[in-house]
């Protein structure tokens, strides 16, 4: 459920910049702190001087203090206290809430930061750089400590937002709005908040926190010091090892860290387009598909085995393409992310469908020959769906080996196999022949199912 769904609100979101959040999950965006730095949005230009204003004075904090045990330290400690904002719905949260900073880290951080600024090291910027050298930092934790601080000024952006979009009781009725004019998510019981796409951004660290190779070899002083220092080495430590490295040698190194500092602060990152996160996109899609009249509930469909209900499942998104203009979707989107996103689409499409259903959808499950696209099941009774675009070249494999591989991994017969052309006529000649010369000779075949997502002229421009 988009919040633009909720309010009936239509694309006015996306023409105010303001990002259409889904309220009954997290989508994997972030506050990026160098978006924040430029931003033009009136509630957010002090933004980011506010930030570094709260670790100035924590780091101030810290080189005043002569201990780990003093009150300056202690004091230090009580107002490095992110919490967890709920109401951005951002994060790789599965649940209604997000990871928050723990005593025991909260503990940590404070620590290893005294460790650093006792080496003369002031830069504010170090918190922001956290999760390099500090293990458990991930990017629910990063974004509550960020969004705590600029807590304000979300909640002034959402208030001017909810009043230039009449978000109000009078309009409103049903909706539960608290003391302070905010409005409370159905979905999760916590406010309602609002953020402007253009300071958001996929974080640029890897979702697996173990890994962070990914922020080194994107920050090139960071990586020049690593280089000069340990060279090929680094490809074979642990990433524990590699955090313990950047904090030891890098962070409370005075001129290393001065150099990844000044640097650091120097970047800049270009606005990000939220369609490329797939999930994101696709979502958006159901979206789309629903408001065009695509219902994902079919009756009766509970007399129906996991191969019925498959087959309904693939022709609603087969209409979509065909008849709803989804072929233009599909012609536009990255081509390295259209089968994914095909894949990604049917699954979260058909979520309706199968709880209704008392059926279970599983996407690409392993049986031990790899993973197939899709199993639809109910008890014993599955069926193993495989999609494959004509601009795959590996779509004669899939069609005559994978599909069975995978049939035989999940002991079941039932089988179809998804070709979706867009525009090689050659390859949907040569696959149609193929399956219709294994049909003459009795052969085992899945069900071929053909989906043309070909550019389709405008209706005027038939000839009657």
């Amino acid at each position: 459920m988009f919040v633009s769904e909720y309010f009936g609100l239509d694309d006015e979101l996306d023409k105010m910049g303001v990002f259409d959040c889904v309220l009954d999950n997290d989508s994997r965006f972030f506050i990026n702190l160098m978006r924040l730095k430029v931003s033009d949005v009136p509630e957010f230009k002090d933004a980011y001087q506010r930030i570094n204003d709260y670790f100035s004075e924590i780091a101030t904090l810290l080189n005043a203090s002569d201990s780990k045990e003093d009150k300056l330290y202690k004091t230090a400690f009580k107002r490095f206290k992110p919490l967890e904002i709920n109401g951005i719905n951002l994060g790789f949260s599965e649940s209604k809430h997000g990871a928050a900073f723990g005593e025991k880290l909260r503990r940590q951080v404070i620590s290893d930061a005294f460790d650093i600024v006792k080496k003369g090291i002031l830069y504010p910027e170090i918190f922001q750089l956290v999760s390099l050298f500090e293990e458990n930092i991930g990017p629910d934790r990063l974004s509550d400590m960020i969004s705590t601080i600029i807590y304000p000024d979300i909640v002034t952006y959402t208030k001017r937002i909810q009043r230039e979009l009449k978000l109000n009781k009078e309009n409103y009725p049903d909706c539960i709005f608290r003391e302070d004019g905010l409005i409370v998510n159905p979905y999760k019981g916590c406010e309602i908040l609002f953020l402007p796409i253009d300071i958001l951004h996929e974080l640029p660290i890897a979702q697996c926190w173990d890994d962070i190779d990914r922020v080194v070899s994107e920050n090139e002083n960071i990586r020049r010091e690593i280089n000069e220092a340990i060279g090929q080495e680094w490809s074979r430590w642990y990433a524990r090892d590699k955090k313990a490295y950047l904090k030891e040698y890098i962070f409370k190194d005075p001129e290393r860290c001065s150099r990844v500092i000044e640097g650091y602060k120097k970047s800049e990152i270009e606005k990000y387009d939220l369609n490329l996160d797939i999930d994101y996109f696709v979502e958006k899609l159901i979206k789309v598909m629903k408001k065009a009249g695509i219902h994902f509930v079919v009756e009766n469909a509970k007399r129906k085995d996991s191969f019925e209900a498959a087959i309904d499942v693939l022709n609603i998104f087969k209409e979509w393409i065909e008849y709803n203009k989804g072929w233009d979707t599909i012609q536009s989107a990255e081509s390295k992310k259209r089968e994914k996103i095909i894949q990604r689409l049917v699954h979260l499409g058909a979520k309706n469908y199968i709880s209704a259903n008392d059926l279970d959808i599983s996407f690409e499950p392993d049986a031990g020959r790899g993973p197939v696209d899709f199993k639809v099941s109910r008890g014993g009774d599955k069926t193993i769906v495989e999609i494959k675009l004509s601009t795959n070249d590996q779509y004669l494999h899939g069609y005559e080996e994978q599909v069975e591989e995978y049939s035989r991994a999940e002991c079941t017969d039932k089988m179809i196999y998804v070709f979706i052309d867009l525009g090689n006529p050659g390859r949907l000649k040569k696959l149609t022949n193929i399956h219709d010369a294994n049909i003459k000779n009795d052969k085992k075949v899945p069900e071929l199912l053909l989906i043309d997502s070909t550019a389709k002229a405008a209706a005027s421009t038939y000839s009657k």
